[in-house]
């Protein structure tokens, strides 16, 4: 009767919930943990300047997260970001590094907050001496910086992290 359709919705809904919910409650922005979802074949490499680094075999693709520590005025400089902002910014750390500026072209910018915390999703593709990637940095404002950055030059690997680049987890207490 009643009380048994009752009795197996309640555990459905209880579902839909924890899903909703994703990132626990948010009493702060200490974050504890993360996940994202990977594309099959990635393994966690060494990579010199980054504090995690996921790459696939052929070297076609990788995944890196750089923590930073927050300045005083890092929070209003966040805030502040735009995509002209994110690719002047890039241009000029390449330029410094590689002597020669690169062409960026952007694919989107979006706030999408993350797990209730400030969040902007920035994703161009970028040329240089013949070469193209496309990048999708990630980056989230909590107690430190955390900035993912998605690399590829392949198109079916890409979908996959535009798709992993929209569901980051974070796990804050």
């Amino acid at each position: 009767g009643e009380d048994t359709m009752k009795k197996k919705i309640l555990p459905l809904l209880a579902l839909a919930l924890v899903v909703l919910a994703g990132c626990g409650p948010k009493l702060n922005d200490h974050v504890t943990d993360y996940h994202i979802d990977l594309p099959g074949g990635f393994e966690e490499i060494e990579m010199e300047g980054v504090d995690k680094c996921w790459a696939n075999a052929d070297q076609t693709a990788n995944v890196n997260l750089k923590v930073t520590a927050k300045a005083g005025t890092a929070n209003a400089a966040f805030k502040a970001i735009t995509a002209d902002i994110a690719r002047e910014t890039i241009a000029a750390a390449w330029k410094e590094q590689y002597g020669s500026e690169p062409a960026i072209t952007d694919r989107y910018f979006t706030k999408d907050e993350i797990c209730g915390l400030p969040a902007y999703q920035y994703s161009y593709v970028l040329e240089w001496e013949g070469q193209t990637v496309t990048q999708i940095l990630v980056s989230v404002n909590a107690d430190k910086t955390y900035a993912f950055a998605y690399t590829t030059n392949d198109e079916a690997i890409l979908k996959e992290f535009d798709a992993s680049a929209k569901n980051i987890q974070l796990t804050i207490e």
